[in-house]
């Protein structure tokens, strides 16, 4: 079983930290910036449930305030980052990602526990290097 795992940040620089991409589109429609919102916070099942917090790396004044629980559609995989980078920030989803949920009309499928399992599986394999 294949899945996508949806990158929040567009790049790491080595002094400042993760950054997203000037191309990256901001969300500045409020209508579309809640449908986006519902799927990214709430469409997702999680597969990982973390009770920390991190720390936003866009203002770290914030502190640790960022949820990082990983969730998925059966297809891709995301933190629930992606909505806290989207609400503060407007930051929407990288466009494959995107248009992944657009197509689905921004209501993601329940998947079943083999396809749960199958995705914290590939989360973990992706996290140590292996395919």
């Amino acid at each position: 079983m294949e899945f996508k795992r949806a990158q929040l940040f567009d790049g790491v620089d080595p002094e400042s930290g993760p950054y997203f991409d000037e191309s990256r589109p901001r969300i500045a429609d409020q209508a579309e910036r809640e449908r986006l919102l519902e799927f990214l916070a709430h469409g997702g099942t999680a597969i990982e449930r973390a009770a920390g917090l991190a720390l936003d790396q866009l203002d770290a004044s914030k502190g640790k305030i960022v949820p990082i629980s990983t969730v998925t559609d059966g297809t891709w995989i995301w933190t629930l980052a992606h909505a806290y980078y989207l609400e503060q920030y407007g930051y929407g989803p990288d466009s494959e990602f995107y248009e992944h949920i657009k197509s689905r009309g921004y209501r993601a499928d329940e998947p079943g526990e083999e396809v749960k399992v199958a995705a914290l599986e590939f989360l973990r394999r992706s996290r140590n290097g292996r395919p």
